[in-house]
Parts: C-alpha cells; structure tokens; sequence
C-alpha cells in the first residue's frame, strides 16, 4: 500500500515535533542533569577538597595542614577550646587573669574549616593568616627556606597543648574565684540584713558574678567527662629495675605529642618493629643502683663497727647503720642526711632493665619516622628503607587492646636536604556538626509515648566577626519527642512515620555528609510516630512479615552463612578506601593500595582510634 502525501505530512509533522521536544528537553534540563551527574563523578570528585597555595617552600607547611584537616576529632576539639576560650576572655571583667597572647587554637580551626569545604570546583587557599598567628605567637618569621614537617608539626601541636593546659588552670581559678566570692556574698546579705534603709550595690555586683561563674562552672561539669584533653597528647611511663636487688625507683612520666620512632638500617621493617624498639625493656649494664650502693655503705660501716674499740665510735656508727637501714627499707633514693657514703666509683656496679610503655594513649596517635643517618665522618643522609604500616593498628596489652585506623600519611621525596612533602588523607565526611560533642539527635524509634524533652541548645559565641562565620553552621541540637496521633489516622501516616524512624535510626551507623544537615536554628520536626504495634505491624509491607510459626511446625532455621559473607562483602565494597592525594594546590585520587605502598616514602603517620574504642 502506497502512503498519500497526507500520510507524509502527518509523519514529518510527528518527527519535527518529537525532535523540537528533545532539543527543549535537552536545552532545559540539560545542565541541570550535567551538574548532577558531575557531582559523582571521578573528576568532580577529585576537586572535592581544597589546595593550598605553595608561594615559596612550603610544601612542608600545606602537607601537615592538610593532614591536619582530615583528623575528626581534632577539629571536634578545636571547636571545643574556641568556646571555652571565648569563656574565659569573659571572666577578665572580672578581676581574673587573662592571656593576651594569641590563640592559635582559633586560628588553627580557621584554616581547617577552610581545607574542609567541599567546592564544586577547584579551589585554593593561602596559609598565610595562620603563619601570620603563629608568628605573632612566637615572635619571630618562619625561614622562607626548606624545613622539615616534623618540625613544624612539633611546633604546633605543642602550642596547642600548652593552651589547653593554661585553659584548664584558669577554670580552675574560675573555681576558687567562685568560692571567695560565695564567702563575700554572705558576709555582704548578713551586713544588708542589719541596714535596711542603706541600698547596697555591691550584694547585686557580687551576686551578679557569683551566677556567671556558676553558670561557667556549670559548663565546666557537664563538659568534664565528654572531654578526654588534648587528642594528641599522650604520655609515656619509664621505669628501671636493678638486676641485683630488684628495687625499682619511683617510674618518671612524659608527654609526647609526635612519638619519633628510629628507623633501623636495613633494607625493610615494619611500623610494630619500629614501636617494638621504642616501648619495649632494654638492658643497660654499669649502671650505680641506689640501693645497691646503700647497701654497699651499710656494709662498709659495719664492718668499721666490728674493728671499733671506743664507745663513742661504736655508738655513732650504731646510730649511722641505724639511719642507713631506715632508709633501704623506706625510700632508697633519699640519702638519709649526715652521713657521707663511700664513693661512687668504688660502689658496686649492676645491670638494670629499662622499661617504657605507654601510660596514656591519645586519641590520635602520630609517629614520625626519622630517617636521618648521622655519620662521624661525612654529612647526614637519609635513610630508604622500606617500612610496611597497617591500614588498621592495634595498641596495648591483651587486656587493654585499643584500635586504631589510618586517616593521613605525609610522605618525602628526595634527599636529606631537599625534597617535596606530599600529604594523602582519606575520603571521610566526619560527623557533624563540629560546634557540638554529639550529632544531630533524631526521634527514638519506639512506639512508647514519653514526656517531651528539650536538648540545651548548643551556640558558639563568635571571637570576631570572621570566627562568627565559620561557627555559624552549628545547628541546634533541640530533641523533640514525637508526637502521639489520633486513632483515625490512616496506614499512610503510620507508613511515612515508620520510614522516617527507619531513616533516623540509619543515620546513626552511617554518617551524613555536612551538606544534608539541616542549619535551621528549630530544625525539621520529627513525623508523628504511631501508638501501638498493630500500627507499626500494619505499616510493613507483607512480603517483609515472617510466615507465622504454627505450632507443630518445625521452627525456622538458623541463618545460613550466605547473608553473613553477602554483608561482609557489602561492607568491604561500599568500604571507604578513597584517599586524596595533595601536593599544595594540585589533588588526585588514590587508594588505600597506593597509600600503603609507599613504604619508601613515608615519614609521617596519623592514627585516630576507632569510634567504638
């Protein structure tokens, strides 16, 4: 059958209108598509991070920013210290002590909310407020000429632990100002009580600043057992043990921030080998016991006591091997006073055992790899042995084990002298917000009706306008009970509130990026949730019950194996094995395999200890 030409028209007609559609569809929704699909991709998500501007050597400086900046609980405390320091300069009105130095906690929180936006496009930024703070700090330029990470890095986190210590000292004056000022107060209302026709000021000045220290200490309290210090800071315990007498002095504690650990001279090693030759016994010989050596005196003057004819020397030396056995069974390493012992160099010598552990463990453990060789008669070089690192560490003794996983490694290229840092961090949206010590609480997914509770909301009082701006995404952390609906609502309502529940129970186990927070100062109210389990029954899907069990039917089998390695295997696929890897301003992406193969390279490794620690 032959087509009439109306028949054509018709079929142009239709083709031109169809392909007029597409191009509206492609002109309309096309970039908005593109965007989209963009924000997935391989490409958009290597300019997820932010670069640092290397205007001259500073690579050294970018790498440990940016490391840095991918460490959770750091910046969780950085938070922490800009409220409490804004608490303190508050109570100078009031006759307390303040630092006027300046705080490079606050600037250092600065400059990682910067490293830790997520642009849509490559981005770069300047470290230069932040030098320019601790310069100030210190009081002199930083070298425009190479300079090692490790050193930079020492800098800084002591800085930071020596203003969390005098933080801490002046809440603790804030508290002995709280106790004078109580005396003061009730001294001040006896004296009013007697005056009656006198109007006091001084009562309500004084009263006035007995309720703001209350209400810091108040802070304080509730602050307390969240807070575990300084996260890098840890301690380590050294003790000796004589060999001969087995008397063990008093053990001697020291902080670190960075534990250094040798690299050995060999072609390759491994991390828990190089932990291995910094806490562990080691066996020192020629060493002067104290007890050993009173001892020794002990005997010397006994036998003097032996040969002696006359009282009066017989009864001073009783008196001396009296002191001297007083003091052996009390405190050896007090000399008891008087009494002048044989010389060292004739005191018998022994063998002692050097032992160092780890006291405390800090919540972020960083070690440093010194590959410097140092050669009596040539320059110092590096060393290029090989150092394999687990991706997971764990610290302790069988009975006190802690985990720990690795969020960023700074490596070197080239030689002792001259080289470039590099810095891998791992793909992480922490959880959020940082202005609180806890997320975003969601409803309770339970049917039980309870009475409504309020969260204290949280705000950050901002240092200056530029601090104001960073801390303005702290929403509130207001906990809302849902509420209970009448008996005439539908299935659909039970439906919309079980997956709402389903969702904020979800959102505990994995952690929503910052962008899908809501900022709202109220928040999104949580969807009405249902009053018995026949609404919650009624709300899941059939195909999603249990057959029910009959009662002479045999009873439902275990679960098989198969949905344990489906889950591990889910888990392992959908685990975060992405890194960035930033050399200042330029970012790649990278894997855990890349990261963990550069054994040459590395020189400096940060471990955060598992949430569930």
């Amino acid at each position: 059958m032959i087509p009439s030409s109306g028949d054509k028209q018709l079929t142009l007609a239709y083709a031109a209108g169809a392909s007029l559609a597409a191009v509206t569809l492609v002109y309309v929704f096309g970039p908005t598509w593109l965007i989209d699909s963009s924000n997935n991709s391989s490409s958009q998500r290597r300019k997820g991070v932010v670069g640092l501007v290397n205007t001259a050597n500073d690579c050294f400086i970018n790498s440990i920013l940016q490391a840095l900046a991918g460490l959770g609980e750091l910046r969780a405390y950085l938070v922490q210290q800009t409220r409490n320091a804004k608490a303190n300069r508050e109570l100078a009105s009031y006759g307390l002590t303040v630092d006027r130095k300046p705080f490079l906690t606050g600037a250092l929180k600065d400059i990682l909310d910067g490293l830790n936006e997520r642009p849509i496009r490559k981005k770069t930024i300047s470290a230069r407020p932040f030098l320019n703070v601790l310069e100030r700090v210190f009081q002199q330029q930083i070298s425009r000429s190479q300079q090692d990470a490790h050193e930079f890095l020492q800098v800084v986190v002591e800085t930071l632990a020596d203003e969390y210590h005098q933080q801490r000292k002046r809440c603790q004056e804030a508290a002995k100002l709280r106790i004078e000022n109580e005396k003061v107060l009730q001294s001040a209302v006896g004296k009013f009580e007697h005056d009656n026709e006198e109007e006091s000021e001084k009562p309500r000045r004084i009263d006035d600043l007995v309720i703001n220290v209350e209400d810091i200490d108040k802070k304080e309290d509730k602050r307390e057992p969240e807070e575990g210090g300084m996260p890098m800071e840890g301690k380590l315990e050294s003790e000796i043990e004589c060999l001969k007498c087995r008397f063990k002095p008093k053990p001697s504690v020291s902080t670190f921030v960075v534990l250094t650990l040798p690299v050995p001279q060999k072609t390759s090693t491994t991390l828990s080998d190089c932990i291995d030759g910094v806490l562990s016994t080691e066996h020192i010989d020629d060493f002067t016991c104290a007890r050993c050596r009173l001892q020794h005196a002990l005997e010397t003057y006994s036998l003097k006591l032996e040969t002696a004819s006359s009282d009066p020397v017989r009864k001073e030396l009783t008196s001396i091997i009296s002191k001297l056995q007083q003091a052996i069974e009390t405190n050896p390493e007090k000399h008891p006073e008087g009494i002048e012992l044989p010389s060292s160099q004739i005191a018998p010598k022994s063998r002692i055992a050097r032992r160092t552990r780890m006291s405390h463990y800090p919540t972020i453990i960083t070690f440093h790899l010194s590959r410097s060789i140092y050669d009596a008669y040539s320059s110092s070089r590096k060393n290029s042995a090989r150092v394999s690192f687990p991706e997971e560490l764990k610290m302790g003794g069988l009975l006190d084990r802690k985990g720990y996983k690795l969020l960023c490694m700074i490596t070197h290229k080239g030689s002792h002298d001259s080289g470039h840092y590099e810095c891998f961090r791992r793909q992480i949206v922490h959880r959020a917000p940082y202005s609180t010590p806890t997320p975003v609480p969601s409803s309770p997914p339970t049917p039980i009706p309870s009475s409504p509770k309020t969260g204290s909301t949280i705000r950050l009082v901002p240092v200056d306008t530029k601090e104001s701006a960073n801390e303005s995404l702290a929403p509130s952390s207001d906990i809302q009970t849902p509420g209970v609906p009448s008996p005439s609502s539908d299935s659909s309502s039970s439906s919309s509130s079980t997956s709402s529940n389903s969702s904020s129970a979800s959102d505990g186990k994995s952690t929503p990026p910052l962008s899908s927070i809501s900022t709202h100062p109220n928040g999104d109210s949580s969807p009405a949730g249902p009053t018995n389990l026949d609404a919650v029954e009624s709300s899941i899907p059939t195909s999603c019950l249990p057959p029910p069990a009959s009662a002479s039917g045999p009873a439902p089998p275990p679960p098989t194996k198969t949905s344990t390695t489906t889950r591990k295997r889910l888990k392992k696929k959908h685990g975060n094995d992405k890194w960035w890897r930033i050399s200042d301003e330029k970012v790649k992406e990278a894997r855990t395999s890349d990261v963990l193969g550069m054994q040459k390279e590395v020189y400096l490794l940060f471990y955060q200890r598992n949430c569930e620690e």
